[in-house]
């Protein structure tokens, strides 16, 4: 999921999920002013500086997908690609046991296993021939008569590849990273420095606002959500929420705490949003409701509406089209300015609009490496699938 490309996907399903499983149609049905005190949410300031910095990183990230692997005649250098082979004597003797060939290394990246070898590729081209003295460490073989002893490596490099970044988008690049949602870089140069701006405003509109306390039923509610998908993994690899809040880098007390946080930080900002829409009456008519169901529809899937229909109250849609329509309030009365945004010494990492999902994937360009912490998946529980948490536990677990 791209965190700017679909804003609310996550959202929409977390209201979607309470509305539907509660007696009333109505989200939060509580008076929101004993909850929590809006600051300044109209005409907050916005900087250029900022919005630019996160433009940058997105097509960035975009241009590093893009980049190739080409040949090069210079010596190989960090970040180079190499192809070597070599073979081996100890005490004058060869040793096919210790030969490679063909093998591959990232300069910099220690892999081949053996130190004296990493240096020594280092500065060399391609055709080129040294020979490396190395001392074989215990996990280089498992022949264990080959530990420990003194090793000349006879080093061909065959290749060296640096890779090569493309210094503009094009709009091949833009279409298969957006999953052809935009198909030129202007539409999505356009999008992007809007939908920037947008997160922005809003962690500034968070910043200035005071939040008193928090309905426990909803908050409760996202926190069994969050909950749900470690358990599954868990059951499925035979693992405790302990022993997989371990592979994350946390003790069970912190998980469990980072996860009720978040449900706490859901529930502020969704309140936040929808104390917005009362205060300036922002309804959303026919049109904007048909627009949303046809949004769901086509990202999730759907057969039809009227299977849509069957898994969410209308109300539920009426109420996700609100929160499109106090963003884009949002957006559309900020300023932009020069020095930095308003409230952004204030505001937290978990102010983001509600409910979107931060991952390596923001553009599409990201990878699918574990996350680095719990933190990174637990955005995205409404809309994972097994596949994605079973992945998610391998990695963790190596």
């Amino acid at each position: 999921m791209k965190r700017f490309a679909a804003l609310f996907i996550a959202v929409v399903m977390c209201v979607l999920a309470l509305a539907s499983c509660g007696k009333s149609d109505k989200l939060y049905d509580y008076n929101f002013e004993e909850y929590l005190t809006l600051g300044k949410y109209k005409g907050v300031e916005v900087s250029i500086t900022e919005i630019e910095k996160e433009f940058e990183e997105q097509v960035n990230a975009i241009l590093d997908s893009n980049a190739k692997d080409v040949d090069t005649e210079a010596p190989a250098a960090k970040g180079n690609k190499v192809v070597y082979s070599y073979t081996a004597t100890i005490d004058g003797e060869a040793s096919d046991a210790l030969k490679r060939t063909d093998a591959k290394l990232t300069i910099g990246s220690g892999s081949s296993g053996l130190t004296a070898l990493d240096e020594a590729l280092v500065g060399m081209s391609a055709k080129e021939t040294k020979e490396v003295t190395v001392e074989i460490p215990d996990s280089f073989t498992k022949d264990e008569t080959l530990a420990g002893k003194t090793a000349v490596l006879t080093v061909t490099v065959s290749a060296v590849t640096k890779s090569v970044v493309p210094e503009t988008l094009t709009d091949e690049m833009v279409s298969t990273a957006t999953e052809e949602q935009y198909k030129t870089v202007s539409e999505y140069e356009e999008y992007l420095r809007s939908a920037i701006k947008q997160s922005l405003a809003w962690k500034s509109v968070i910043a200035n606002t005071t939040f008193i306390k928090y309905p426990e039923k909803e908050a409760e509610m996202y926190y069994e959500q969050y909950l749900a998908p470690y358990k599954t993994m868990a059951a499925q690899y035979g693992m405790t929420i302990a022993s997989l809040a371990s592979a994350y880098g946390m003790t069970e007390d912190a998980f469990y705490s980072m996860l009720a946080q978040q449900a706490v930080t859901q529930v502020n900002q969704e309140m936040a949003v929808l104390l917005i829409a009362e205060k300036e009456n922002l309804v959303p008519d026919d049109a904007r409701i048909q627009a949303k169901i046809d949004e769901m529809v086509a990202y999730y899937g759907y057969d039809s509406e009227e299977a849509f229909l069957k898994d969410v109250t209308e109300a539920a849609i009426a109420q996700s089209a609100t929160y499109d329509m106090v963003m884009e309030f949002i957006k559309e009365n900020a300023v932009e300015v020069e020095g930095k945004t308003e409230g952004a010494d204030d505001a937290a990492d978990t102010s983001d609009e509600p409910g979107a999902a931060d991952t390596e994937a923001e553009t599409g360009a990201g990878t699918e490496e574990a996350p680095e912490s719990a933190e990174d998946t637990a955005a995205d529980t409404e809309a994972a699938t097994e596949e994605d948490t079973a992945a998610d536990t391998e990695s963790a677990e190596e």
